[in-house]
């Protein structure tokens, strides 16, 4: 359905979010972590990620029609998470939090638009 209605906008922006929450969750486990002797840097590069999903670069053949696909954001994170050597500093982690969670926002935001132009189509379509 999606892929008719909105050219798969809404399954890549759901992609999207899901890396962006995953990123999230890894940019505050490196400042969690900064204090912890050894602790190396974790990055989870979302234009790679998203390149990955949208190429479905890495992705699995299915032979049979009762195959289940693996997800492609996970496909995407495994192949490129990276570990730095090096520790987390606090400005640079703090700056990429912001920024994720900035584009988390706005992507949400593209979202909500697409669904309010298809309820103002039903809506005004309806009169």
């Amino acid at each position: 359905m999606d892929k008719k209605l909105f050219g798969g906008f809404v399954d890549i922006s759901a992609r999207a979010l899901d890396t962006r929450y995953a990123r999230q969750g890894l940019i505050q486990t490196n400042i969690a972590n900064m204090e912890t002797p050894g602790y190396k840097v974790q990055e989870l590069p979302f234009r790679k990620v998203m390149e990955s999903v949208m190429t479905q670069k890495g992705e699995l053949a299915t032979t049979n029609a009762r195959h289940i696909s693996p997800d492609p954001v996970e496909t995407g994170r495994s192949l490129e998470f990276k570990q730095e050597d090096r520790p987390p500093d606090l400005d640079e982690e703090m700056v990429k939090l912001s920024e994720n969670q900035l584009m988390y926002e706005l992507s949400t935001r593209l979202v909500g638009k697409k669904f309010e132009g298809l309820k103002y189509a039903i809506d005004e379509g309806g009169r």
